[in-house]
């Protein structure tokens, strides 16, 4: 975006920092040749005109309030607008660092305390009087001047970042923004807010600036908000032994649970300028402070409100921090966050590196994981097939053009059958095909979008399919003739060596690989090409397994700032070697980076948009056009060595590629292409009968094929909401896997198992003996055990698909004994929702990256020592068996062996009736008989080894 102007006048030169309310570039004002801020905000992607409309219209009714702000505490809005469908405020370019990064170095002396926090309440007392509420007070939005003066960031956008839900449109008034440290009970139980919701947040904050860290410190998401609805946190003085009793009594009165017992802004504003001025101008114990009937001492008890909508909450969850050993402050080990950025610690960390090679700061963003998935609810087209019947000769061992056995190809690829290959298989060239001839045209019809050209965000469906041929990774797939499917190197020498269980992987490249434009690549552009996909505004569809192994699951989503990488996480000793250190043991390693994130991207090419031909391609093809989501072109990379090349043969001379057509449209012209020209699709339909159950008969003109997804639909049960297990096992036995299925609209496998067939150690059982249509009467005897009857659940839900599945599921649990309310919610709130507590069940699909890997979602999903928003643990299990299993899974380092394990894991979680999954959905494709060679595999129709017949 550097370079861009926004409405013709504000030119942005530097981008500053980021978070959860935006990004934030230094840009020249052209109009009055000045140096600015600008805040660009976020609508969703695909908003509706109408929709549009309404949210510029709220976003500039807020900006103008927030203009009109008269406060020298307060950072002022100098102008806002829109350009196309981004909102933007500017402001001025102010120096100094936010009371986050001044906590770094651990509390503060109190006079301090009360001075900073008198000037905060002094501009949220000009906001309130003006009718705005903050709504997100934290220290990473309180920023000092050079001269130690406040200024408050980001007032008058909370009502409209409500509506977007950070760039998401929201539906209802369960999700509120802000950080979950500072959030007032109000929040959480929809009651009545004003601004003493920033008095609350404000004690949060003073708390920590006395302190080193907020007065809850639970460890979990639902912990946290429980602890604020209902939990009073131990007195400053606990933490901070010696300190004067009246911060006790006012920081106990801004944190009540009750809005009406906290004091105003200006109220809080004249107690810290009291305490600012030391003990002689304090009131003696007892004395009347200057609030009507409330005595500087403590307030007594009050009873929490009611939050019923919290059922089954986080009773038991730890309730605050301990006091800090003798000697050392609780903040010692604390490492500064980065500026703006809404986040916070809610699950314990895994088992981290040595500190030399761990020297970031542990943050997690509350809302990138339901935004991720979100993402990937709208465009499931990722694909993983299995149980190919090659016909194919035996043997295809590495031939060339100049002779060699040539081979056929198997029609499916056999990914359970996953196997490491040696450093041999790994070299090129890739076998001839049998009767294949180069030449010609590939016309591709797809169903969606052409969502980018750029690796960093190529993560499922067509995209991952077009990386296939223009980027190579440092490791690959190669499916044999029979079927069966092994991981060699791609641009490495081999699928790498690892050390340190599993911790450390050391890939060599091979010899004389080059870009397109003839440049050599090297190990550092791999190290970049991960790095700069670290920021989730730029790379939302980055590979999160990637990083998850690579930098722990609470940074999995991105760190917020593309420079961000920590030290040593990611070596290059030197040209031709690069070394990974994870943040864990992860034998498979090798196997994710079998993708487009494993692709390297040279620094030089930071700034270049993903639509430019100018991309750099290792490929047998280059980018040649590219008009958006309709329509690219590839054409020969003259730069590509088939020679070092194990899988691709590239017989095609181009590929033309449109997206963003309709079924009828893609069935109609690959029939009408028969035996004329080679057309095909690469992600086909999940309709039953969308692509037509008649083509594919011998003289169509057409082949059908059909595979397995990758992924399953599961029904996530939230277990602290439906804590007691025969209650669980009750709902899993009642539920009617076929009748859901058929309720989709989809086709599809009915299954009672977590790993769909195309993953290593995937084992059919149905634990319950639900069948196809549920087990009511086993379930009511479930139930009857528990001692429950006319047990209530929640089922959330979103799309039209989605409400007939949920109508399918109450159906069958009303009629084995259960009572099912059904709430319908905006697809972008429900995972949001979800992670917090707020259904007893929904629907997710896991594995929908497309990795032949258990462990690239079961871990997170089910892992009880990481947590939502960290994973998306949205049944918040925590298994002591179902963990212990997963290490054993995590520690195996045979792929087949490993399977097993990850087998047991299944079958433990099931044990646990924490999911309930219903199908594996099934993908058909079809292409004009015309084309030859092509195979289904994990993303869909390969087109790696595709030629076109004479």
């Amino acid at each position: 975006m550097r370079g861009m102007v926004l409405d013709g006048r504000y030119t942005l030169t530097e981008r500053v920092g980021a978070g959860g309310m935006g990004v934030v570039w230094r840009a020249r004002d052209g109009r009055l040749d000045r140096a600015v801020a600008v805040k660009l905000l976020r609508l969703p992607p695909g908003t509706d005109p109408v929709e549009r409309g309404r949210l510029l219209a709220m976003f500039g009714r807020e900006a103008r309030a927030a203009a009109a702000l008269d406060s020298s505490y307060i950072v002022p809005v100098f102008d806002h607008g829109a350009d196309g469908e981004v909102p933007y405020l500017v402001m001025p370019l102010l120096s100094g660092r936010t009371v986050r990064e001044l906590l770094a170095t651990g509390p503060l002396p109190p006079e301090r305390v009360a001075v900073l926090a008198a000037q905060i309440c002094r501009a949220l007392a000009t906001a309130h009087t003006a009718g705005i509420v903050h709504r997100d007070i934290k220290p990473a939005n309180v920023m000092l001047t050079g001269e130690d003066m406040v200024k408050v960031l980001d007032f008058g956008i909370a009502t409209f970042l409500d509506a977007t839900s950070s760039g998401r449109l929201t539906a209802t008034a369960d999700s509120p923004i802000g950080t979950l440290a500072y959030m007032a009970p109000e929040r959480f139980t929809r009651g009545a807010e004003d601004g003493r919701t920033d008095v609350y947040a404000l004690g949060c904050m003073v708390h920590e600036m006395l302190t080193g860290a907020p007065p809850f410190d639970a460890t979990s998401a639902p912990a946290l908000m429980h602890c604020h609805v209902y939990e009073t946190p131990d007195p400053v003085s606990v933490r901070r032994p010696g300190i004067a009793p009246e911060w006790d009594a006012l920081v106990r009165r801004m944190l009540a649970k009750t809005v009406g017992r906290r004091p105003t802004a200006d109220e809080a504003r004249t107690e810290f300028e009291r305490l600012a001025q030391g003990p002689s101008a304090r009131p003696s114990p007892g004395a009347a402070t200057d609030r009507p009937g409330v005595a500087a001492g403590a307030p007594g008890p009050e009873v929490p409100p009611v939050a019923p909508e919290m059922k089954g909450g986080a009773a038991g969850q730890q309730r605050s921090a301990a006091t800090p050993a003798a000697g050392r402050h609780p903040a010692a080990d604390a490492v500064p966050a980065s500026r703006d950025t809404t986040s916070y610690v809610l699950a314990p960390p895994l088992p981290k590196r040595p500190p030399a090679t761990r020297l970031r700061g542990r943050r997690t963003a509350w809302v990138v994981a339901s935004v991720a998935v979100s993402a990937l609810v709208a465009g499931l087209t990722v694909l993983h097939p299995f149980d190919g019947d090659g016909d194919g000769e035996e043997g295809g061992g590495k031939s060339g053009p100049g002779g060699g056995k040539s081979v056929t190809v198997a029609a499916v690829a056999g990914t359970q059958t996953l196997t490491l290959g040696s450093a041999a298989d790994s070299k090129g060239p890739a076998p001839q095909v049998r009767g294949a001839r180069k030449g010609g045209t590939v016309e591709v019809l797809e169903p969606g979008g052409i969502n980018t050209a750029d690796p960093g965000n190529m993560w499922y469906g067509t995209d991952r399919l077009i990386s296939r041929l223009v980027y190579r990774s440092l490791t690959t797939f190669e499916t044999l003739p029979d079927g069966s499917v092994r991981l060699v190197g791609d641009l490495a020498e081999d699928t790498g060596r690892s050390s340190v269980g599993g911790r450390d992987w050391t890939f060599t490249l091979k010899p004389g690989l080059t870009y397109n434009d003839g440049s050599p690549v090297r190990a550092q552009d791999f190290a970049h090409a991960i790095k700069r996909t670290l920021s989730p505004d730029d790379f939302p569809l980055g590979d999160r397994t990637l990083r998850s192994f690579l930098l722990g699951p609470e940074d999995a989503d991105g760190i917020g700032d593309e420079h961000a990488m920590p030290p040593g996480a990611i070596e290059t000793p030197d040209d031709r070697t690069i070394v990974f250190h994870l943040d864990g043991a992860h034998p498979d390693f090798n196997v994710v980076l079998a993708g487009p994130n494993g692709a390297p991207v040279p620094e030089r090419v930071s700034d270049i948009a993903a639509t430019s031909e100018l991309l750099p391609s290792t490929g047998p093809y280059q980018i040649r056009s590219y008009t958006g989501a309709k329509n690219l072109t590839l054409t020969r990379n003259p730069k590509w060595s088939p020679d070092s090349d194990p899988v691709r043969t590239a017989y095609p001379d181009r590929y033309q590629i449109t997206g963003s057509l309709t079924i009828d449209e893609i069935k109609s012209r690959i029939r009408a292409a028969g035996s004329k020209s080679a057309v095909m699709t690469f992600t086909g339909s999940l309709d039953k009968d969308g692509l037509g159950e008649s083509d594919g008969a011998p003289g169509s003109g057409t082949v059908r094929v059909t595979s397995p997804a990758p992924y399953v639909h599961v029904y996530s049960i939230d277990t602290e909401r439906v804590p007691e297990l025969k209650v669980r096992q009750a709902i899993a036995t009642a539920y009617p896997a076929a009748d859901v299925l058929a309720a989709s609209g989809e086709d599809g496998v009915a299954t009672h198992h977590l790993m769909p067939p195309g993953i290593p150690g995937s084992r059919d059982f149905d634990l319950y003996g639900a069948g196809e249509h549920g087990d009511p009467s086993g379930a009511r005897k479930l139930l009857t055990e528990a001692g429950e009857k006319d047990y209530p659940l929640t089922i959330g839900y979103a799309t039209t698909a989605d409400e007939s599945r949920a109508k399918a599921v109450k159906k069958a649990l009303d009629n084995a004994g259960f009572r099912v309310t059904l709430k319908n919610v905006d697809v972008s709130d429900l995972y949001e929702e979800a992670g917090e507590g707020s259904y007893d069940l929904f629907r997710v699909p896991m594995n929908v990256n497309g990795l032949p890997l258990a462990s690239a979602y079961l871990p997170d999903s089910f892992d009880g020592r990481h947590t939502y928003p960290t994973t998306s643990n949205f049944s918040r299990l925590d298994s002591e068996k179902v963990n212990s299993a997963i290490d054993a899974a995590n520690a195996t380092t045979d792929v087949a062996a490993a399977g097993e394990k990850w087998s047991t894991v299944d079958r433990r979680v099931m044990e646990e009736a924490a999911a309930v999954p219903v199908y594996v959905p099934v993908r058909t494709f079809l292409y004009s008989a015309r084309l030859k060679g092509l195979q289904a595999d994990l993303d869909g129709l390969s087109p790696l080894n595709a030629y076109i017949k004479e």
